[in-house]
Formats: structure tokens, sequence, C-alpha cells
């Protein structure tokens, strides 16, 4: 307290004084040691002597100079206007010392008394407030005073004060003792001061603190059992969970300031010696995870029902950090691999597991030809409208017996032709063979719907050369004429679907392992796109070659005989014919009503307004 000493010796002492810091730092004790050193009657550099009336008075608690006032009991608008009323009062010494302790207590109207007296006092009268508490006094009590803020006492100076006073009352300690009761004091004198009289009274150290050493083992080898064991002896022993808690995060926080090279000032010589042994054995990051984690156990201690589950439960966490699937958890565990790494450690844990060992394989997987091709894209929706395809297709369903939920599934053949059944009086007229040869196509376009030229540009374009199969076809090279001998016994092996949209094109021609495939328009082509890899792949199975189908709209030339023409008679049969390939007809004169009627023979039609 410099400032302080050299304000009493030059005669420049304020009026107030407000003095804050931690518990046992001193401030009551600095307040008094004020009032001796201002009406001492020979003081020395600004120090009171301590053998005039005046001190001997104030340190046996009779003097009126000093007038003290705990602030938390007395913390009313009736106490602090009493203590007013006195201030104007005269005093034997030449300064009348007002010490209020815990002024943070005071309520708002006891402050706003205290305002006035405390920035104007009489000349002879020096207010000196104390709090543990700075920031809860309001700034307006703060603006009328001097601020001094105690700090905690060096380990050092606190084994020294210790040492004075053992000496002085004539106690024999010993160093272990020493480390011991400033370790307990943790930089407050008056709690050191205690637990020294607790060691005299006990005749010794009886309750040495095992547990931190051992749970901070249990979380440098990641052994969630020994910190469970550990924390079972510390509450067996009656050690409250809490305080376990409070004793560890002080340990960590020490090892945690030694690992970073700032190490605390306050720290006794076990407990220096215990940082600088987990310091090289713990990363930074396992350090701040632990102290997040215990340090927010503390805190849901207060409402857990059992606190000793919230604290072993942060150990176990703490131990394992695989366990932990948070991000700090996860953070952890990479500054541990970066450790490892930058040490040269290597280990099971730190070697990255083998591969599986492959079988070889001399010969490359045969390519599936349908398992690349891509999904056939849904019909427009102008499409799937009922009209007379549907009705079509629900009579061809009743003649083979199938059922028009199974697109994929082929009618079976009668053994015999069937004569058509009638609807309506009427025998539907034989279904042309242009009907089978191509998926239902929409209304005809009008001339303002016609595709662009540059849009008829955008016709399917042939696989690149790499996804054609890579096997070079053996003997000699597939001929077009090869081709549409053989086209129509190949689509005689393919679904329906496949075979219905391949009926009305053309092989034009075969440049190198690339078929040049001719359909009459750019939407049968692109109906064509989505099979097409079925088709090669029969081309395959049935020519021996693994060729490649360009599709694309051009004239047929009707010289050369195409697939339809060369197809056997069996096979345009209508009872093979793909129901769900049937285009509607064109627009009849014929009601939709009417349309109705043909389908459902029987059916009596009503007046809708009736």
């Amino acid at each position: 307290m410099t400032a302080l000493r050299n304000a009493v010796d030059n005669e420049r002492v304020g009026h107030a004084y407000l003095l804050s810091g931690p518990r046992g730092t001193g401030k009551t004790t600095a307040a008094r040691v004020l009032a001796k050193a201002l009406n001492c009657d020979n003081p020395i550099d600004g120090e009171p002597d301590g053998v005039c009336d005046s001190c001997v008075s104030i340190e046996s608690g009779r003097s009126f100079d000093l007038h003290e006032l705990d602030a938390a009991s007395n913390n009313r608008v009736e106490h602090i206007r009493e203590l007013l009323e006195k201030v104007a009062l005269g005093t034997p010494g030449r300064r009348k010392v007002y010490l209020l302790d815990e002024v943070h207590m005071l309520t708002p109207g006891a402050e706003n008394a205290l305002l006035k007296t405390l920035e104007e006092p009489p000349d002879h009268v020096v207010f000196v407030l104390a709090t543990t508490e700075p920031h809860k006094v309001v700034q307006t009590i703060r603006s009328r005073t001097q601020q001094f803020e105690l700090t905690l006492i060096p380990a050092d100076q606190m084994a020294q004060l210790v040492r004075d006073v053992a000496a002085d009352a004539d106690i024999e300690v010993t160093e272990e003792i020493v480390d011991h009761v400033v370790k307990v004091g943790g930089g407050s004198a008056r709690d050191t001061l205690s637990a020294l009289d607790q060691v005299v009274a006990a005749g010794g150290i009886s309750d040495v603190d095992s547990t931190t050493p051992a749970l901070l083992e249990a979380i440098a080898s990641q052994d969630a059992s020994m910190a469970l064991a550990a924390v079972e002896d510390a509450t067996s022993r009656g050690t409250d969970p809490r305080r376990i808690g409070e004793l560890f995060i002080e340990a960590v926080r020490s090892v945690f300031l030694v690992k970073m090279g700032a190490p605390p000032a306050r720290l006794s010589e076990s407990e220096r010696e215990l940082a600088d042994s987990f310091a090289p054995r713990l990363t930074p990051g396992t350090l701040t995870r632990v102290l997040e984690l215990v340090g927010s156990s503390l805190v849901e201690m207060r409402q857990a029902p059992d606190p000793r589950i919230d604290l072993e439960v942060a150990f176990v966490r703490s131990c394992s950090p695989g366990s932990d699937g948070s991000i700090d958890g996860l953070l952890s565990r990479i500054a541990d691999l970066e450790a490892q790494v930058a040490s040269g450690m290597t280990g099971a844990q730190a070697a990255p597991p083998k591969a599986p060992t492959e079988a070889p394989t001399d010969t490359p997987a045969p390519a599936d030809p349908v398992a690349t091709d891509e999904a056939p894209a849904s019909p427009p929706a102008s499409v799937t409208k009922p009209g007379k395809a549907s009705a079509a297709r629900a009579v061809l369903a009743a003649k083979s017996g199938s059922t028009a939920d199974k697109p994929d599934s082929a009618p079976a053949k009668p053994s015999r032709p069937t004569p058509p059944q009638r609807s309506s009086g009427r025998t539907p007229p034989p279904t042309p063979p242009s009907m089978r040869s191509a998926d239902p196509e929409p209304a005809p376009e009008t001339p303002a719907q016609q595709v662009p030229p540059a849009a008829e540009q955008s016709a399917p374009e042939p696989k690149p050369a790499e996804t054609a199969p890579a096997a070079t076809p053996s003997g000699d090279a597939v001929t077009v004429e090869t081709l549409r001998g053989g086209w129509a016994g190949m689509l005689d092996n393919l679904p329906t679907k496949a075979r219905a949209r391949f009926l009305a094109g053309q092989v034009v021609a075969v440049n190198g392992n690339v078929i040049d495939y001719v359909l009459p328009s750019d939407s049968q082509a692109q109906r064509c796109e989505p099979v097409r890899a079925e088709v090669e792949g029969a081309i395959a199975q049935t020519f021996g070659a693994p060729l490649t189908i360009s599709l694309r709209a051009g004239d047929v030339s009707p010289e050369a005989p195409t697939a339809a023409a060369t197809a056997a008679p069996e096979a345009q049969h209508e009872s093979e014919i793909d129901i769900h390939d049937l285009t509607d007809a064109d627009g009849m004169s014929s009601t939709v009503v009417d349309r109705i009627a043909d389908v459902f023979p029987g059916a009596e039609i009503l007046d809708q307004e009736s």
C-alpha cells in the first residue's frame, strides 16, 4: 500500500477510499492501519509506531477515532442516517475514520443517503469502504472514492508469513506443513492462518489430498476405472463431491498454465512439482476439454439429486475421448494425434488400419449394358389420358387373359385365332401394323407447335466410343445384309417393349462397330433410346459382335426389307401386340359420351339435367 503510505507521509489524504479484493487479502486490516497512521503521535515514514496511546487503543478496539460498520447487516436507510448524524461530532484524535465493510450489500436507498456526505464530508472525517465485489457498488459511489485493488499473496510470501507466525507463537512446523497450509489458503492470509491453526490443533496434517494426483493420472492414462475409484475413495472418506471437483480444477489449471509456459506465482513447492510432472503428458486440447467438462459438472451439481453422478460422468468423458462425440472431443482427439506425430510416437493405436486384401482378378468383369442404361423417361401427361386406345387395351387384355397393370408382360399366344369380341354391336377394325411399331404418340402438332430446325438437331447422339464394349468382333465383320437377315429373329427374343419400339426402324449402314439405324421420326428415335442397351446386348448375343446403335430420324427406303416386313406372320398376330404401345386414334365426330358408351356395353346414358 505504497500510495496510502505516501499520502499519510505527505499529508495528502483523501476523503474516501474504496478497497476491493478477494477474501483474506487484508482490506479491513489496511483500513485499521490507515486509521492508526492518521492518528499516530509519532508516525515513521507514513507508518504508525504502534506504541502510542492512539495506536494501542485502536489495536484493542476501544478507540473513538475508528468506527466500523458491517454493511451486510446494517444496510438499511435508517442505519446510514444514524451513522451520518454522528459524522460532524468531534473526535479525540486528529482524524475520524469510518470503515464500511461489505459496502456492496447496501440497499439503493442507503446508497443514495450516503452519497452527499461521502462527496463532501467534514475535514476531519475519512471514509474507507471495503468490498469483495466492487462491480456491485454503484458507479456514483465509486466515482467519489479512490479505488485500490488488493490481490492474493504469492506463495513464497505466504510461506514466509507462516514461518514468522509459527516462530512468534513458538510452534514448530515442517516444510510439509508449510506447503500444506499455503496450498489450502490459496493466497488468502486469513484462510492460510486458519489452516495453520487446524494443523496445530490436530497435531499434524490429517487430510492429505491424494485424490487429485490420482485423477490426473487417470486423465493422462485415459483410465476411466481409475478415476471412478479415486472419486469413490474420496467420497467414502467424507469428502464432498463439489470439493473434489474444485481441487481437481485448481490442479488442472496449474498444469495448463505450466504447459503454456505461464506458471502461476502462488504455487507451493508440492503443487509446482505436480504440475511439472503432468504438463508433458497432457495436451492443451485435453486440458481445456477437461476444464470445461468438470467445470460444467460443478455448475450442474447445484440442482442434481446426487452430485456425485455428474462428477463421475464428467471424469468418464474426460478419460474416454472416443466416447465423446462433441466437437470438443473430436478436436481433442485430433490434437492427441498431432502430438503423437510431432513426437514421432508410433503404435497400434496410431497405425492406420490395413486395407482388406482384394482377390486378384485376371479378366475384368463384363460390363452390363442394361445396368448402365438410364431409366426410361416417364411418358408425357397427354399420353396417359383415357381414349380409344385405353378401350382397345381393355378389349385385348380380356382376350389374352392379361391385365393392363403389367406393361412389360407379354400376352399369352393362343393356340388358334380367336374372333374379336363385339362392343355395342360393332366389331373393332383390325389393328394396323403401324400401331405396333411405336409407343403412343401425342396428338398431331399444329403448325405453331412444330419443332424448329434447331430443336431437331438435339436428337439423341450416339454414345461415346469409350462407353462401347472394348472387345473386337472375331471373324468377318458384320455387314448390313447379315444384320437385316437376322434382325427379325433377334427382335423376337427381346421384351415386348423393346421389340415394338424397334420394329419401325431400318438398318442403313455399319460403320466399324456402330450401326446406323433410321427411324421415321424424332419422337420414335427418342422412345427407342431408353431400350437401346437391351437391343445392343441382344445384337452381341445373336451376331457375336459388340455393336453400338446410332439412332436418328430419316426416310426409310421402301426397297430395303424392313424388320417389320420380314417379321414372321405369327409375330404380327394381334394377341402379341403390346397393349401399352397402342396410340390413340384421331378425333372422331362422336362426342365423349358416345366413346364412353362404346367402352361400356349396355350402359344407359342419362340426361345430366335430370
